[in-house]
């Protein structure tokens, strides 16, 4: 069973990978579009630092930061739940509920081979700019560092596809789920550290940020990599929440489930 799962994953993150470099100029150009956020928001806060303000992170950390957080966006990122909804809404989830292959499956084999496909269109890029601003940038030398941080990358990732899942599962109760994804891309984009640090937020706002569940998704990971000590409870936090959300998921997917089939779909 486990065999002919891989083997079957396999074979829809190669078709898929095939498919996302047919279109490589515009995924160039989407990626490129990325870029220049961090970059003017990097800008902005040395210019800040430069005309006094006392920022609570070392320059070093905070342009390696910036350099390196579209990546890490990209490598946690998920775009499942429209594509599900979708699928609820338009009956298309009744022909995967015939098949061995899981509709989900699919999915994350689409997620790995989007992401495969964009790493190598989006390093270079990233390589650029750090070369440009390479007296800036400090990266650690510590194996142990890069193999968390890539642990914590695939936590990042799983918290991201159970959101878009549980979201998605919504389709069987709702006609239109994207209120709902534009409400959580505005709010991950500020909570996961994407639009800036976490560590440049208020102090009374820590505590609170340090829990909730999309620091895992961007902030850590960098955390990880970058901070003097890596942060051991991360890791159980990070592990508890993509636990908890794929569980969640798991059930209203289940729920949603029973009644799709018993409409006749």
């Amino acid at each position: 069973m486990i065999a002919r799962t891989a083997r079957t994953f396999g074979a829809l993150v190669s078709r898929d990978i095939q498919i996302t470099l047919t279109y490589r100029a515009w995924l160039f150009w989407l990626l490129l579009g990325n870029l220049p956020v961090p970059v003017i928001s990097l800008l902005v806060w040395q210019g800040a630092a430069a005309l006094g303000a006392e920022l609570s992170v070392e320059q070093d950390y905070l342009v390696t930061y910036f350099v390196l957080v579209a990546l890490v966006s990209m490598l946690t990122s998920s775009w499942s739940a429209g594509f599900l909804a979708d699928s609820i809404r338009l009956g298309d989830l009744a022909s995967w509920l015939v098949r061995p292959c899981s509709t989900h499956l699919n999915g994350i084999a689409n997620n790995v081979a989007e992401k495969i496909a964009k790493l190598v269109l989006m390093v270079p890029m990233v390589a650029v700019l750090a070369l440009l601003m390479h007296r800036q940038i400090s990266l650690p030398t510590d194996p142990l560092r890069w193999l968390g941080f890539g642990v914590a990358i695939v936590l990042g990732s799983v918290i991201m596809f159970a959101l878009d899942v549980l979201i998605g599962s919504l389709a069987f109760w709702v006609d239109e789920v994207s209120g709902v994804l534009r409400a959580k891309s505005l709010v991950a984009g500020v909570l996961s550290g994407a639009v800036l640090p976490l560590a440049l937020m208020p102090a009374v706002l820590q505590p609170a940020l340090a829990v909730q569940p999309f620091r895992y998704v961007v902030s850590f990971p960098l955390e990880v990599l970058l901070l003097p000590t890596i942060p051991g409870s991360g890791f159980a936090l990070a592990t508890g929440w993509a636990a908890a959300l794929s569980a969640t998921a798991a059930v209203v997917w289940r729920i949603g489930l029973r009644g799709y089939q018993a409409a006749g779909a």
